[in-house]
């Protein structure tokens, strides 16, 4: 059998990782001439991992997403030709972790079965956002094809024939969705690897979900499916489950298959936001007591070295601090040290026995100078006697800390031991406060620091990627730490300080470790009650004001919905930017469009699903319009400048 594969890489920073090399590997032991595509005009780190396995390299630019990639290598660079030389054609995108079995045995167990083309797993038939309804589907990120099909003039004419997509959804839809439906119309057969029938529904089509996105464990574990999807661990967009199968998935994968873990650790980190990780991997840790953990790790921690940095601020403090302090061991690898800008504060502290030291305002040589500590954790102290809130307030905020933070000798030993076992963790911290008018912050996002902190990162040339629609999981200067990320402080300039509460888990993630939060197990009984009255009071609210609602999308929908129709009521003419996908999903929505409008210049058709379509330039009177952006954020952020241009000052953004 001669097989040809064409393996697509595409990375925004222009890196290669080393579970591309793994799959190259496994792919070469599989085929005859491996082709490399990479959707990017220079590779700066990680050529060589492609080098040792492919045949051939090929650069472009990433225009059309990897169904381009796949279009220009076929029809341009390699040619028919010479693809029609090979038996098989093998068609992989890098969006997958593995394989966690050889792929000679993947190839072996699929010769057996007489298709025509084959792929790792499928997506059932489903309703779409219209009426339409979509055919079952092999999904495109690994497709093998077949001499018969693969020498029809009709394969070649697809091909040649696709456009090159600029939108991520279209290629879904119009290429993805479609291929199989469109080949098996001329006479082709095509099966799966993975064994998905088991969770299709063939009565209620919205019961089809994307498997690898929802029970990724399950595929791996039960239902032959070698690989872990990317894709899902940036998701956090189901509403119908708890997301518990990707944790379980990597689980399963560290302990129960011979693949390196870390190269999915290596990639995620890198290339992820660490919101999305912290809440897609739920990484939120509940110490247990000594007496319910298998303490395997004690007499290593014990020669660890500990730094603890309190940073005072409030005399009438010192003796809630001084209660958790006396739960602690006195030991000689550990380091205690109060800092303060105020010496009466110090005093204070020096009273219960602390011992402690004025520090200039904005600067962190207390942390750098216990850089070398193998942990360090760093606490505040709290207003416990305010008189702009309540002091309950004040204490509850200590408490939310402490108890976390530094509870008492058994629960720091289980922070330890957790940093020990957990070899990527790097940062933990306290859970969010989220009573009295500490819950007004919650959801208030980077709070007008966004640019600052981007700043910082460009600057520092921090390995992290930021969004300012994901705000730092947890904005704090209370944590534990690995010592040696503290090292990077020194290039911290001093009128920058300011911004390390935003900073810490992205110098963490640049050190190429993850964060996440952690909580006494009473603390964490306590928030469970809590977070769930908030959450059934808001639903309460929600559903009095829009209606009722059965899941949480639904909600979202139904604000949504609301908004919308409250924003066209302002306006007797409505227009809709964009007619692609995101004006197709949302258009039901609308009350009175008049039409859809593009940018001059741009391609367009007559008419959108009975909408005509016009130039901006060819609207009268903007001033008077409505516009809804129908565009993913990126477009929305380009288009509102043009707007601004044609005097349309009346706009909504869609949520992407």
């Amino acid at each position: 059998m001669k097989r040809l594969c064409l393996y697509l890489v595409f990375d925004k920073e222009g890196i290669v990782d080393k579970y591309i090399g793994q799959m190259l590997g496994e792919l070469k032991s599989c085929v005859q001439h491996l082709v490399v595509i990479c959707n990017m005009t220079e590779i700066f780190s990680g050529i060589e991992i492609i080098e040792e396995h492919a045949d051939t390299i090929i650069f472009r630019e990433n225009t059309g997403f990897d169904a381009g990639g796949f279009k220009e290598a076929l029809c341009r660079f390699i040619g028919w030709d010479t693809v029609l030389q090979y038996d098989e054609l093998v068609l992989v995108n890098d969006s997958m972790f593995g394989p966690f079995r050889p792929m000679k045995d993947i190839f072996a167990e699929m010769d057996e079965r007489s298709v025509d083309f084959w792929g790792l797993a499928g997506q059932g038939a489903r309703e779409g956002i219209d009426i339409r309804c979509f055919p079952q589907y092999i999904q495109s990120y690994f497709i093998v094809i077949r001499s018969d099909m693969l020498h029809d003039a009709e394969f070649k004419k697809y091909w040649e024939n696709i456009p090159f997509y600029h939108e991520f959804w279209d290629v879904v839809i119009w290429h993805e969705e479609r291929f199989t439906s469109y080949f098996n119309s001329l006479g082709y057969t095509c099966e799966v690897l993975a064994d998905m029938e088991v969770n299709d529904s063939k009565i209620n089509l919205a019961n089809n979900y994307s498997q690898y996105a929802a029970i990724s464990y399950e595929l791996i574990k039960k239902r032959n499916f070698p690989f872990l999807k990317k894709q899902q661990i940036a998701y956090n967009t189901l509403s119908s489950q708890t997301q518990e199968n990707l944790f379980q998935a990597i689980q399963y994968i560290d302990k129960e298959t011979d693949y390196d873990v870390n190269l999915i650790w290596d990639n995620i980190i890198r290339t992820l936001n660490m919101t999305d990780l912290q809440r897609s991997l739920h990484l939120q840790y509940i110490i247990a007591s000594e007496k319910q953990r298998q303490v395997e790790n004690d007499k290593l921690v014990m020669k660890k070295r500990i730094a603890i940095i309190i940073r005072a601020a409030y005399r009438e403090a010192a003796a809630y601090v001084g209660d958790y302090l006396n739960r602690l061991k006195q030991a000689s690898n550990r380091f205690l040290l109060v800092v303060s800008e105020n010496e009466d504060v110090i005093k204070a502290y020096q009273e219960q026995g602390i011992c402690g030291r004025t520090l200039a305002k904005g600067r962190n040589y207390d942390l750098m100078e216990v850089s070398d500590y193998d942990f360090v954790c760093v606490l505040h102290d709290t207003d416990v006697t305010s008189e702009v809130r309540p002091s309950c307030t004040g204490k509850s905020y200590f408490y939310c800390i402490w108890e976390n933070l530094l509870k008492d000798e058994d629960h720091v030993q289980g922070i330890l031991e957790m940093f020990e076992k957990e070899e990527r963790l790097g940062f933990l911290a306290s859970p969010q406060p989220n009573f009295a008018d500490y819950f007004g912050e919650l959801g208030c996002g980077w709070n007008g620091n966004y640019e600052s902190v981007e700043r910082i990162v460009k600057e520092l040339q921090l390995k992290c990627p930021l969004s300012d629609e994901l705000p730092p999981f947890r904005v704090t200067s209370d944590f534990w730490i690995r010592g040696n990320i503290l090292r990077q402080l020194e290039r911290v300039k001093i009128e920058d300080c300011q911004y390390m509460p935003y900073l810490w888990s992205y110098l963490v993630q640049d050190k190429g470790y993850y964060s996440g939060i952690v909580e006494s197990p009473d603390y964490a009984a306590m928030d469970e009650v809590n977070l769930s009255y908030y959450l059934k009071e808001i639903a309460g609210c929600i559903r009095n004001t829009y209606g009722d609602f059965q899941d949480f999308q639904g909600m979202k929908e139904k604000i949504l919905s609301g908004v919308l129709k409250e924003f066209c009521s302002k306006y007797t003419r409505i227009l809709i930017y964009g007619a692609g996908y995101y004006a197709r999903r949302y258009k039901d929505m609308l009350l009175n469009v008049e039409a859809c409008i593009v940018s001059d210049g741009q391609k367009k058709a007559d008419y959108f699903e009975g909408i005509p379509i016009k130039y901006l330039s060819e609207i009268n009177d903007p001033k008077q319009c409505g516009v809804v952006l129908c565009l993913n954020k990126k477009n929305q952020k380009q288009v509102l400048p043009v707007l601004k241009k044609y005097r349309m000052q009346n706009y909504f953004c869609i949520p992407e």
